[in-house]
């Protein structure tokens, strides 16, 4: 069994929302997992033509984009309601699922401040959320970040698998204090990973700056970044967690991996 079964997508007819259903597309070919696009209308009525006819018109260029590049199996689904609560409800129905959507309100303290789907989804979601902010020419390499703790080792295993999945290179990815300090918190996720081939995995240690700013500024490198959630909620979040500044300032595609479960 893969690391995911199914995807779930949102979509609201934007351009940030076309990337997401894109890369949806591109993992669930190569992942052979089915493929369901949400499109939530009523709290975002408020805006000009946003209604069901209007989430109904997303569903169906969603739908046909994802048949166009290949996914084999394809749904879609117009609610009325609230977007990340219902994206979270759906989402979290069935073990297995992979939330994918747009991510480029995470940066902005306004759109947080007026209610940013993502930044509601990236606080509160109980499944594994890629946030999207580009489609790859190819999928090359993804960085697994860790500072050696348990909950890090659950997100480098699962990155590791879709890393493999989609053909790219999975780096091991460490903030520390010295060149050093770092390789020996690689050299025991690696000791501790139980993967087949670890000449697969590249090594990045990052140093001189905070971890956060340490693992933004390298998010150049790779078409997808991994961290764990810990820390996204709770008083961890208001202290400022790592996973939780690194969400919000990525400029890279992130999966946000649960390790709570």
């Amino acid at each position: 069994m893969g690391c995911y079964q199914r995807i779930i997508v949102g979509t609201n007819g934007s351009q940030a929302a076309r990337t997401a259903v894109a890369v949806a597309g591109e993992f669930a070919t190569r992942l052979g997992v089915p493929v369901t696009a949400v499109s939530v209308w009523k709290d975002a009525g408020r805006k000009a033509n946003t209604d069901a006819a209007w989430a109904e018109d997303n569903i169906g260029a969603a739908v046909e984009a994802l048949l166009e590049v290949g996914v084999a199996e394809v749904a879609g689904t117009e609610l009325d309601g609230t977007p990340g609560a219902l994206l979270l409800e759906i989402a979290e129905r069935e073990p297995g699922t992979l939330l994918v959507i747009g991510g480029g309100s995470l940066g902005s303290s306004k759109a947080r401040l007026l209610g940013s789907t993502a930044n509601h989804v990236s606080h509160h979601s109980q499944t594994d959320v890629v946030f999207t902010a580009k489609v790859p020419k190819r999928w090359t390499t993804m960085g697994l970040t860790t500072d050696g703790s348990a909950s890090s080792l659950t997100a480098v295993r699962r990155g590791y698998e879709l890393a493999t999945a989609m053909g790219a290179r999975p780096f091991l990815v460490t903030s520390a204090k010295t060149d050093d300090d770092g390789a020996d918190i690689l050299i025991d996720i690696e000791g501790r990973i139980a993967v087949d081939d670890l000449e697969l995995f590249g090594r990045d240690v990052l140093t001189g700056v905070p971890a956060a700013e340490a693992i933004c500024n390298a998010a150049w490198k790779y078409d997808l970044v991994v961290i764990g959630n810990r820390g996204m909620s709770g008083p961890a979040r208001l202290l400022g967690s790592v996973a939780n500044k690194v969400t919000h300032d990525i400029d890279t595609n992130l999966l946000l991996v649960n390790t709570t479960h």
